[in-house]
């Protein structure tokens, strides 16, 4: 299976692009020509090219335009115009081929909140996290919402696991008329999610958040589809995306696991 790209690198694969655009189409200035609208076109680019500054990736990251190259081709001219294009446009190239190169898997932080989450039980929770961005990022839209929830319910169990004992409570507390699963690993997606709220690991927001994940896997029904009038759409997987970075970084924050 190919590996999808990371959702970071998709927007900055379209700023990069923008930029390396702008800057091919950029003409030195001519006699006479507008000379202020050349140098919103130069400030255009340098605005492109400071978001990718800001960014983190990729890794290793190649070197980026400085600020002063940029500004340089509102004055220069001739050959040395078209030299320092070029030299800007290589940079640019090459960080777009290195952001083409990145591994394709979840967010790191995606990844290293299940680690903190799971601890050694993590590594099939990071595949499932893995295979529902691939999903997202091959155009599987049904595969991504059902991978998702598979990563959620994962995590919610760990973080049960993980608290022990006092679940037990809380889990009477949530539902007085039933016993407590014996393990963590029998706890529902509803479950474990209610039990972690209750016990305060989870905010409301997070966990209304956490529950629009089960709206959304029922898109995967042809039925439920046509009865809602939707479809499962790139907009609804990422929303599931964004769900599941949203339940596990606060989970990784919250739970006391020394």
């Amino acid at each position: 299976m190919s590996r999808a790209r990371d959702p970071r690198d998709v927007l900055l694969l379209e700023v990069g692009a923008r930029a390396l655009d702008l800057v091919i189409a950029l003409q030195p200035q001519a006699f006479g020509a507008d000379r202020d609208a050349h140098i919103r076109r130069v400030h255009e680019i340098d605005a492109q090219v400071a978001r990718l500054r800001k960014a983190r990736r990729p890794t290793p990251k190649p070197p980026l335009p400085a600020a002063k190259d940029v500004a340089q081709l509102i004055d220069l001219s001739g050959r040395h115009f078209v030299r320092q294009r070029e030299h800007i446009a290589g940079q640019l190239q090459a960080f777009i081929d290195a952001l083409n190169s990145q591994p394709r898997h979840a967010p790191e932080e995606v990844r290293s909140a299940i680690r903190a989450i799971a601890r050694s039980a993590a590594a099939p929770i990071v595949e499932d996290a893995d295979e529902a961005w691939r999903a997202f990022h091959a155009g599987s839209y049904k595969a991504t919402l059902v991978m998702s929830g598979a990563t959620l319910e994962g995590a919610l169990q760990a973080a049960v696991e993980r608290l022990g004992k006092p679940t037990e409570a809380a889990f009477h507390a949530v539902y007085p008329r039933r016993k407590a699963p014996a393990q963590a690993d029998s706890y529902r997606f509803e479950e474990a999610l209610s039990v972690l709220k209750h016990m305060g690991v989870l905010t409301s927001a997070v966990t209304h958040v956490a529950r629009g994940i089960k709206e959304l896997r029922n898109f995967i029904h042809p039925a439920v589809q046509k009865r809602q009038r939707g479809k499962v759409s790139d907009t609804r997987a990422l929303l599931a995306l964004q769900a599941v970075a949203a339940v596990v970084e606060e989970l990784a924050e919250r739970l006391d696991l020394d």
